[in-house]
């Protein structure tokens, strides 16, 4: 079996008017390395992507969970008004990587700052479509 393999998910939040993530992702079970990329739809259609790693831990206990604790990793040099400037996520998989709860945050622009801030998070896996 390979240590290495992608995973996506999608992550709504139960609020109405939030905004929709998408994150795909390869996981390095070997280093626990997660990287990838989040991107992030508002209600308005505006997509914010940003390339983003972190890491994939088990947490044992009565049923063992699956987290992954990914932050942003922004370009070196000055952004532009409207892309992320920060990104922080934790998601927790208590069935087999399938879904579970996340929370996630996003910071945007230069000009005019906001902040995307979502702690009621369903995170589903979104299975590859298989090629015939």
């Amino acid at each position: 079996m390979s240590q290495l393999f992608a995973a996506v998910y999608e992550i709504s939040s139960a609020t109405a008017g939030r905004p929709f993530l998408r994150l795909n992702l390869v996981v390095n079970r070997d280093n626990a390395s997660v990287v990838g990329a989040a991107t992030l739809e508002t209600v308005t259609g505006e997509l914010h992507e940003m390339p983003v790693r972190g890491h994939h831990m088990e947490i044992e206990g009565d049923e063992p969970l699956e987290a992954i604790v990914l932050a942003g990793t922004p370009p070196v040099f000055a952004v532009l008004d409207e892309q992320p400037s920060s990104f922080q996520l934790l998601m927790v998989l208590p069935t087999a990587w399938k879904e579970g709860q996340a929370c996630y945050k996003m910071s945007l622009g230069k000009v005019y700052p906001r902040v995307i801030d979502v702690r009621d998070g369903r995170a589903s896996a979104v299975l590859p479509e298989v090629a015939y």
